[in-house]
């Protein structure tokens, strides 16, 4: 199952004649991107959160043959949780970004076999300037990840998590948290989340900045 969190405002922005997640960045739809990174790790079900007056945003991601889940979440970690309705416990989630685009393409595939080796968490890292704006991952010998900082004003890792695999039954501990990204720091702590670093190519159009940088790549 992959789950990609579409609800947002992109405030940031603003004006923008279409929803951020199908602006056409290398001549299609962003969240093309992610659907086609999923499709590769042979999810069973591609599912898209997003507001019901994301029209945009609904039309395409059912052209693309994703199942679209409506709500009006307050939070990501709540966009998260209204993609694992109906889940069983033990499923495999893949969460992935509709504004980023990032290599290899096959990118899932080392996070599933972490995944499957026996952590909780399964992290995909890159390695990007500007840490400030994300959540640099603290990683130690063999993967283990020590903690993630949320948007820290003095990073301690130049390596950013872009996308995770767990169970939806792990995932389902995001109750009470409004980022995934502090929930998995948390359970960092007793070491169970694990990461593989996968590229320096990562391109994030979540703000003005990293649009440029997406158009102009």
């Amino acid at each position: 199952m992959g789950v990609i969190p579409a609800a947002g405002y992109a405030t940031r922005l603003q004006p923008l004649a279409c929803s951020k997640e199908v602006y056409r960045v290398r001549g299609r739809p962003v969240m093309d991107f992610i659907l086609e990174r999923m499709r590769l790790a042979r999810c069973d079900e591609l599912r898209v959160v997003t507001r019901p007056d994301k029209l945009d945003v609904i039309r395409h991601a059912r052209r693309r043959g994703a199942v679209v889940v409506q709500a009006r979440p307050a939070s990501l970690a709540q966009s998260l949780l209204c993609g694992l309705r109906g889940l069983g416990p033990g499923d495999e989630v893949l969460i992935g970004f509709p504004d980023s685009i990032w290599e290899p393409i096959d990118g899932y595939r080392p996070v599933l076999e972490l995944l499957r080796s026996g952590w909780k968490v399964a992290l995909g890292l890159f390695e990007a300037e500007d840490m400030q704006r994300y959540e640099p991952v603290l990683v130690g010998p063999g993967g283990r990840v020590s903690a993630i900082e949320f948007k820290p004003a003095n990073p301690s890792s130049n390596w950013l998590w872009g996308c995770a695999a767990a169970s939806a039954g792990v995932l389902l501990g995001m109750r009470g948290y409004d980022e995934p990204g502090l929930f998995f720091d948390w359970l960092s702590r007793s070491g169970a989340v694990g990461a593989v670093r996968l590229s320096s190519s990562y391109l994030d159009m979540g703000t003005p900045e990293g649009l440029r940088a997406a158009v102009g790549a």
